[in-house]
């Protein structure tokens, strides 16, 4: 561990799902590519620091405290390093958590030491972050460290007590080697009573534990040796993805999930007499029970603001639905449980979800534990006896659609007190669009005038419609001129308007226009013109690199359709044209033509991207795809005044 992490048991509730945490990676990178392509740069490339020692002792007691001492050796090798680590910050839970700093120093290369007190600690509040809005009893110990230099050496030892376990007699807990930097010597120990039922977990490497039985003991031991530095790669997997790691856990199935969850949920479902007349009036004038659940979702994703309050145990448990619709504000949990509970009273059969969300890794069917969950959704179940899921924590995603990190997760159902493990859909790219038409028109002079139509779905429209919500009317206008001079840099905007920023029911629709002096090549009686396209992927970034270690990840599958309509001045006729492409392969496909009408050149292109994950056997599929598209957006069109 780079930094002191404190095993927590993050409650899934603490997590919050709205689409600003949705970043489109790509999506709103409109800007204009066609120039030589440079090596892509390795991320991070040369060590900061190297992680001499980790060292990890966790114990599991008799009546299930769980006691874990941290000793880890660093030495800072440049600059970054003793920026990343000015300070150390140990968090802890304020009720049912202990801790303890043994000692920490600082060891320069000229051989000194500098003790520094463990009592100077500071405790604070973990900050704020007003987009996601979470109360806890999490504390911070945090302290800056003086004198690091390059070469110094930071030597530091720490204890922690979770007093009280939240599932009844189960223990669960995961261990991560080491982090990025470079590693002489990681150890994690795990001790346990005799006897005592586990299931583990190795993640990134193969290594078995040695067991020994030590007494009234088990002890498991996992470690790893002179570890090279990690490299994460542009647009893949996260640290916690390519980090070996392990997970242990004393749950038998994940029946025992469900039926502790459930247990936490009881007596918390059943609308009061107001709850019960709002849901009849707000689905009163619906014909269909389609509508009803809409216009249910809409309230809960509309007017349920997003707060969580996560007080140990009740960063598992949620509120009273009659309080959650009181108050008008809930966590993800909160939000699933009412939702859940509004839906059953319209005679729809509908159940929270546990889910763990694409930032973190997948739920391992195999491992019972709900320590692997951040979040909470809500299943419907459809007279197939199959499910739907809907995550109404995402006030910008229209019923039926899922913000991508909700999809293809391994997921727990917890259905009448059982537990069903599912899985959450995919979405197709026609699901997340974009379908641009574009009126253009080139004088004599080789100045442009563009008309824009726009229309988003899926995980655009989430995407537009957060900023929509999020960005003053300035703002807006600002964000459209920085897209159209991308594209053409000395343009200036003549107009812009949009539809259904506040709807959940019609798409996101962003139309404007704009015009540039002296945008074409201009050459006597030629006039050279590349179709002004929008491009909503870094794709340089991408095919910059020979070859990939681990997957490339845009978290969901996308695709664009744009037609051009270019206009050119009359007694002019078109010279050039370019060839149609059509390409098709594991990565997605492109197809882009050009036709000539009257006095105007019709460009037309279609770009599928498979990009929930390509896998590095497909990343060379992927580089002739993009490389297509990038060819294509540098071509010209030469027209010839006779």
């Amino acid at each position: 561990m780079t930094k002191p992490l404190i095993k927590n048991y993050l409650p899934f509730g603490a997590f919050l799902l709205l689409s600003a945490l949705l970043i489109l990676t790509t999506s709103n990178s409109n800007r204009n590519i066609c120039y030589a392509l440079g090596a892509a740069k390795s991320a991070g490339s040369g060590a900061s620091s190297k992680i001499l020692l980790d060292y990890t002792h966790e114990t599991i007691t008799k009546n299930y405290q769980d006691i874990m001492s941290e000793h880890e050796i660093i030495k800072i090798i440049n600059k970054k390093g003793i920026k990343k680590y000015s300070s150390l910050t140990f968090p802890f839970s304020k009720k049912n958590q202990k801790l303890k700093v043994y000692f920490i120093k600082i060891i320069q290369p000229n051989g000194n030491i500098i003790n520094i007190n463990p009592n100077l600690l500071k405790t604070v509040t973990a900050p704020f972050n007003p987009e996601a809005p979470i109360f806890s009893n999490r504390l911070l110990k945090t302290i800056q460290l003086p004198g690091l230099v390059k070469g110094s050496i930071i030597n530091y030892k720490y204890r922690t007590v979770v007093i009280k376990p939240y599932m009844k007699n189960n223990f669960f807990t995961e261990d991560y080697f080491g982090g990025l930097s470079p590693l002489k010597k990681s150890v994690y120990k795990l001790t346990i009573p005799k006897g005592l039922y586990y299931r583990f977990a190795e993640y990134g490497f193969k290594e078995k534990p040695e067991i020994i039985k030590d007494g009234s003991d088990t002890v498991l031991v996992w470690s790893i040796w002179n570890r090279k530095k990690i490299t994460p790669e542009e647009m893949g997997p996260g640290e916690s993805f390519i980090i070996p790691h392990i997970t242990i856990s004393s749950v038998k199935s994940w029946k025992m999930v469900a039926s502790w969850y459930a247990h936490l949920t009881k007596d918390r479902i059943k609308p009061g007499k107001k709850l019960y007349e709002y849901i009849k009036k707000i689905t009163a004038s619906k014909k269909t029970k389609l509508e009803k659940i809409k216009g249910i979702y809409n309230f809960v994703a509309k007017k349920i603001r997003y707060v969580g309050y996560e007080f140990g145990i009740d960063g598992y448990k949620p509120s009273n639905v009659n309080s959650i619709f009181k108050n008008r504000f809930g966590d993800c949990k909160d939000h699933a449980t009412l939702f859940s509970s509004m839906l059953k009273q319209i005679g729809v059969n509908a159940y929270p979800v546990l889910i763990p969300t694409t930032e973190i890794p997948d739920m391992n069917p195999n491992i019972p534990t709900p320590f692997v969950f951040d979040h909470e959704i809500t299943a419907i179940e459809l007279k197939s006896g199959k499910f739907m899921f809907a995550d109404t924590t995402s006030n910008v995603t229209t019923f039926g659609d899922l913000p991508p990190m909700d999809q293809g997760r391994n997921v727990l159902i917890i259905a009448n007190g059982k537990g069903v493990i599912a899985k959450t859909p995919i979405f197709s790219p026609a699901k997340n669009s974009v379908s641009v038409k574009e009126y253009a028109a080139v004088s004599r002079g080789g100045g442009l005038n563009v008309k824009s139509f726009i229309i988003y779905s899926g995980a655009y429209d989430m995407y537009k419609r957060y900023l929509y919500s999020s960005t003053p009317e300035r703002k807006k206008k600002e964000g459209i001129l920085k897209d159209v001079m991308s594209i053409v840099p000395n343009a200036k905007l003549t107009g812009y308007s949009f539809k259904n920023g506040n709807s959940l029911t019609k798409p996101y629709i962003e139309n404007f226009s704009f015009a540039a002096k002296n945008y074409s090549g201009k050459n006597g009686n030629i006039i050279m013109v590349r179709f002004p396209l929008r491009t909503r992927t870094e794709l340089t970034k991408i095919t910059a690199m020979n070859k990939r270690k681990y997957s490339l990840k845009f978290g969901y599958n996308f695709s664009e359709k744009t037609a051009v309509y270019l206009s050119f001045p009359k007694n002019y006729k078109i010279v050039f044209i370019p060839k149609i492409v059509n390409i098709k392969n594991a990565a997605g496909s492109f197809a882009s033509s050009y036709s000539v009408k009257n006095d105007t050149v019709i460009f037309r292109l279609y770009f599928s991207v498979n990009g929930y994950k390509i896998k590095p056997r497909d990343y060379a599929a992927a580089k002739k795809l993009f490389n297509a598209a990038i060819k294509t957006i540098c071509r010209q069109v030469v027209i010839f005044h006779e």
